[in-house]
């Protein structure tokens, strides 16, 4: 992936800055994030990574994130060499940020989150309602536990990011 990529990748930008932030930072944007917020496999195991880093206390700087996958097992033989070029790169397209850059990226990836479970929810009943029965289909439509989280989560994001966010006078 190049950089231009990468810079427009709002899920790899959000782990990027993350990989630049102190560990008190990171820890505070973090809450409310899970890895499977994040729609891109690479970027979810790498944000799973950093958050183990940081609930232990650890900044979540490329090298720490690379030892913690290794020492760990999750960045087995030459997945090594992926997993270091994929952070390198991440790392490097995102060396101008800052932390609230993060809270501004944490409520786009939780609102992209948010549709695609709704998406997710919508196909699963479409495909329900031609053949299931409607008990079946009663019970899925009243599945909505995981857009409703999501949607608490994506409007904390956002209102924690607008008290955080400087405007210049």
């Amino acid at each position: 992936m190049d950089t231009d990529t990468i810079a427009t990748d709002t899920e790899r930008q959000f782990v990027g800055c993350l990989l630049w932030l102190p560990t008190h930072h990171a820890h505070t944007v973090l809450t409310g994030m899970r890895a499977d917020d994040l729609a891109n496999p690479m970027a979810a195991h790498v944000l799973q990574l950093v958050i183990e880093l940081v609930a232990a206390g650890h900044d979540p700087a490329p090298v720490s994130v690379f030892s913690h996958a290794v020492i760990t097992g999750r960045a087995p033989g030459t997945r090594q060499e992926w997993l270091g070029k994929w952070l390198t790169d991440t790392y490097t397209a995102c060396q101008a940020t800052t932390p609230n850059h993060a809270w501004f990226l944490k409520a786009v990836v939780l609102e992209a989150a948010w549709r695609r479970a709704i998406a997710n929810h919508a196909a699963r009943l479409a495909q329900a309602v031609e053949h299931s029965p409607t008990d079946l289909l009663a019970e899925l439509a009243d599945d909505t536990a995981r857009i409703e989280e999501l949607w608490r989560r994506y409007q904390t994001a956002l209102s924690t990011r607008t008290d955080r966010l400087e405007v210049a006078a």
